[in-house]
C-alpha cells in the first residue's frame, strides 16, 4: 500500500485485530492484505443496481449520504458528552440541522420509535470458516429501539431496497459478532432508519438464519 501514515484510518477490534481504512480508496487492509469490503460482497451476489447510473450523479449520492451520517453522529456525541439537557438538541430557537433528513431523524425518528444510540461508526471484519479475515465494513449504529437491542443501518436512498439490506444488515451482525462487539447469544434485532427529503421511518429488519454469511464470500467462503 503506498499511501502515506496521514491517508488511513487504524481501527483496533475488541477481538485485538487492528484494521486500516484508506478514505480515498475507500479499501480495508488486516495483517498486510487489503480485503474485500462488505458492499462488494453485496454487488458481487446482486449485481450493482447503480450500474446505469452517471457517476457524478452517484457520487453526489454518496456524498449527500455521507453528511447526513457525519451530521447524526456528531450530533449523538455532542448531546451525549456537551448538552446539559438532551432536550435542547430539539428546541426550535437553535439552528443545528444542516440537512432536512437530520432534522427528521432527531425530531421524529428517534422519539416515536424510542432509538436510543449506544455506538456509531465501527469498523468491523468478517471472518471466513477457518478463521481467516474475509471482508470489512462499518456498520452506521448500535442502540435500543423501544428498549430491544438493535443494529442499524441509515439509509437516505428514496427507496429501501430490502433484499439487499438484509443481506447487508445481517452481514454487519454477523461481523460485529465476530470482531467481538456483541455476545453472539444476546438476541440483537435488525433495523434501518430511511431518512429521503420528508420520509423519516424505521423499518424491522429479519435477522437470517447462522452461517447465511458463507454464501456471500469468495469461493464458498475462502479469500
Amino acid at each position: 500500500m503506498s499511501s502515506s501514515p496521514i491517508d488511513y484510518e487504524k481501527h483496533l477490534l475488541p477481538n485485538g485485530m487492528e484494521v486500516l481504512f484508506y478514505p480515498e480508496s475507500h479499501t480495508y487492509e488486516c495483517e498486510g492484505k487489503t480485503l474485500l469490503s462488505v458492499t462488494t460482497l453485496l454487488k458481487n451476489k446482486y449485481g450493482d443496481k447503480y450500474a446505469a447510473v452517471p457517476p457524478d450523479l452517484l457520487k453526489r449520492a454518496a456524498d449527500y449520504g455521507t453528511a447526513v451520517h457525519k451530521q447524526i453522529q456528531d450530533l449523538v456525541e455532542m448531546r451525549d458528552s456537551v448538552l446539559d439537557d438532551p432536550e435542547a438538541l430539539l428546541s426550535e430557537s437553535i439552528d443545528l440541522f444542516k440537512y432536512q433528513e437530520v432534522e427528521n431523524y432527531f425530531k421524529l425518528v428517534e422519539p416515536i420509535y424510542k432509538i436510543t444510540p449506544q455506538t456509531m461508526e465501527k469498523v468491523v471484519l468478517l471472518f471466513d470458516e477457518s478463521g481467516v479475515p474475509a471482508a470489512a465494513g462499518r456498520f452506521d449504529m448500535y442502540g435500543t429501539v423501544d428498549g430491544a437491542p438493535t443494529l442499524i443501518d441509515i439509509k437516505t436512498t428514496s427507496v429501501i431496497n430490502r433484499q439487499s439490506v438484509t443481506a447487508q444488515l445481517n452481514l454487519y451482525l454477523t461481523a460485529a459478532q465476530q470482531s467481538g462487539y456483541f455476545d453472539p447469544s444476546i438476541d440483537i434485532k435488525l433495523g434501518v432508519v430511511h431518512l429521503s427529503g420528508e420520509t423519516g421511518r424505521f423499518v424491522p429488519i429479519p435477522t437470517l438464519a447462522k452461517g447465511f454469511y458463507k454464501g456471500f464470500l469468495p469461493e464458498g467462503g475462502k479469500t
